[in-house]
């Protein structure tokens, strides 16, 4: 599994949390399909830090949907 490219989509400040809520779409190819396909992640992050904003809610974006949709490996066996 590959991600291809990422784009935000959404972006919305929250005040209240000090946060921006975002949608990442992200184009991925799938060794199971033939062609690729767009999956959309709401993620937040911290208005303020290291890293450009951007940066960082497109790794957010990109973690959570490997953690979500990538194979688990088996560590017991």
């Amino acid at each position: 599994m590959r991600i291809l490219s990422a784009t935000i989509e959404r972006a919305h400040y929250a005040r209240d949390f000090g946060q921006v809520e975002a949608t990442v779409a992200l184009l991925v190819k799938d060794s199971a399909r033939p062609v690729p396909y767009v999956r959309r992640i709401f993620t937040t992050e911290p208005a303020r830090g290291g890293a450009p904003l951007r940066e960082r809610l497109i790794d957010s974006a990109k973690t959570l949907f490997l953690a979500r949709y990538e194979p688990q490996v088996d560590r017991a066996a």
